[in-house]
């Protein structure tokens, strides 16, 4: 950390903080000087860039910048922001996607729901929202939602029109005596959910994919600003439902921190545990959909059935088999009863019943490595080029996990280690989604054996432990918040005002975007056919996609 300090150093700034143990925190004072910092990092092992966060301060008159650097190697991470002017026309600032390719779309969401223009970026387009948003930056403080809104009628016809000029000019673009067209993959396809892949290609061959993204677009970071820091919880979790609790892990963290608060060991363990019952209820969810896109349902099923009884604890716990609610800021929201952990038990013993007929079947399965042992590969060095985590990430062979990297729960007294593959391959990032979940269920085992003992000896009381008071008005601040998703690193970036009763800002930063990003490099030169493995590979939920 001391050589990425001396160069921060280097440049006019506002301040550096040294602000978590691998984080540290700076503002520059000139917004100029974002491209030439960015490369300094670069150079320094700061290949990565999580996302890009603008916040609008509309009294002050600016948005202030926010860029998150990480060395996925070394572990050294930097908070780099700096301010530039909210009036449109002057509301511009340098593209950093020539330099760091996963940018890309991040800059382009924030060209799009706050107006900030990025000089130089390669394909500045709008994303995630629909035609009848283009232009109007609906995440700035002051854009009228219920003007917009009662223009319905009118904003169904933009969306048409526009769909309909787009496929007048594939039309004329594309030369009727050649077998080139352009296809729709979706956006309601049954390998995909909610997306459309719009596909260029010269007959069976695939020349280019471009996503359109957004067919579930929520505006869930607004929709947090318009709820109490409790409430928040609701729009919080459905940044996927098929592992809802370690987003709300992620708020909750960020919200504790800027309230000062600190959970107990009970509730932090509690935390761990139903951490990875939501892992595992996603991962079966992500191997199942791995095969569905192929057209073999069988694994799905076989999924399905072994994840219901991860639901039924879920259930016990919470109420609710898939909406929980399960965490808020101050730790669990309920305590915790004894049944709850013989339904757990169930569940662990129908896992470990199942798993060696499901590795033998379908992770050995010599179709499918014969199919996919050299499709999608991604190298270790384009995993920090494009800024990709979790499985796609740890199947490159690349060590990233934020349980490991920056522990938090109790994830630092659970032994584990980083789950890894070689080639990169779609074929790798379906074997190592079933080691992650033998190392999830391995988890469990871990954090319910520790909770039962401490329960035992009385360390833990369950029933009273479990929360912590937060306050319900919080002091200005902000906070960066980590956790390892299903899919990957989580970041969400939380921003209060004083004595606030809800967020001001709250960023989520999470995997499926960057992965999607992947598909034209993936399956350039591919054929059509390719198309449902590599994406059911990538582990891609609409809900984190869209948000």
């Amino acid at each position: 950390m001391q050589s990425l300090y001396a160069l921060l150093q280097m440049y006019e700034t506002e301040y550096i903080e040294d602000y978590k143990k691998s984080w540290k925190k700076v503002k520059l004072s000139n917004a100029e000087d974002l491209l030439k910092v960015a490369k300094a990092l670069k150079a320094n092992g700061l290949k990565t860039i999580a996302t890009v966060s603008p916040t609008d301060f509309l009294e002050k008159n600016i948005i202030e910048m926010n860029y998150f650097f990480e060395d996925l190697i070394s572990k050294r991470n930097c908070w780099l922001k700096c301010d530039i002017s909210r009036e449109l026309d002057k509301c511009e600032i340098e593209s950093i996607t020539p330099l760091f390719k996963g940018a890309n779309w991040h800059e382009r969401e924030a060209y799009s729901m706050f107006g900030v223009k990025f000089l130089h970026h390669p394909d500045l387009r709008p994303i995630i929202i629909s035609q009848d948003f283009y232009g109007k930056a609906p995440f700035r403080k002051d854009f009228d939602w219920d003007a917009h809104e009662a223009n319905t009628l009118q904003n169904i016809q933009t969306i048409v029109d526009a769909f309909k000029t787009e496929e007048n000019e594939n039309d004329k673009g594309i030369d009727a005596e050649s077998s080139e067209t352009v296809l729709n993959w979706g956006p309601t396809h049954p390998a995909s959910g909610p997306i459309r892949l719009k596909v260029h290609c010269d007959g069976e061959d695939v020349i280019s994919i471009d996503p359109d993204i957004g067919f579930v677009w929520r505006a869930l970071e607004h929709l947090v600003t318009k709820k109490d820091f409790i409430g928040a919880i609701v729009a919080v979790e459905r940044l996927c439902f098929m592992d809802n609790i370690n987003s709300m892990i992620a708020y909750a963290q960020a919200v504790e921190e800027i309230a000062g608060t600190e959970i107990t060991e009970f509730a932090k363990w509690m935390r761990v545990l139903l951490g990875e019952v939501s892992r595992i209820s996603s991962h079966a969810m992500g191997m199942g959909g791995f095969y569905n896109a192929l057209g073999l349902h069988t694994v799905a099923m076989w999924n399905m059935d072994m994840r219901e009884f991860f639901l039924d604890f879920l259930e016990s716990y919470s109420g609710a088999r898939i909406a929980t609610a399960a965490i808020e800021a101050g730790g669990v929201r309920y305590g915790l009863q004894e049944n709850m952990l013989e339904e757990l038990q169930l569940a662990l013993d129908k896992f470990d019943a199942t798993k060696d007929d499901m590795r033998a079947i379908f992770v050995k399965n010599p179709t499918m490595k014969m199919r996919a042992a050299k499709q999608g590969i991604i190298t270790a060095q384009e995993v920090e080029e494009y800024s990709l985590c979790g499985v796609v990430a740890r199947a490159s062979g690349v060590k990233v996990d934020v349980r490991l990297d920056e522990p938090y729960a109790a994830y630092d007294k659970i032994n584990m280690d980083y789950v890894t593959q070689k080639t990169g391959s779609a074929n790798d990032r379906l074997v190592n989604l079933f080691e992650e979940l033998e190392q999830s269920v391995d988890i469990i085992k871990q954090a319910k054996k520790h909770i039962e003992e401490c329960i035992k000896s009385g360390k833990f009381n369950p029933t009273k432990d479990h929360m912590v008071k937060v306050p319900k008005k919080l002091p200005a601040g902000e906070a960066i918040s980590r956790v390892e998703w299903s899919r990957g690193e989580v970041l969400m970036h939380l921003v209060t005002q004083e004595k606030a009763t809800s967020p001001y800002r709250l960023k989520m930063k999470a995997p499926s975007f960057n992965h999607t990003m992947m598909l034209d490099k993936l399956l350039k030169g591919q054929t059509l056919s390719d198309i449902p493995l590599i994406f059911g590979s990538l582990y891609i939920c609409q809900g984190d996609l869209d948000r």
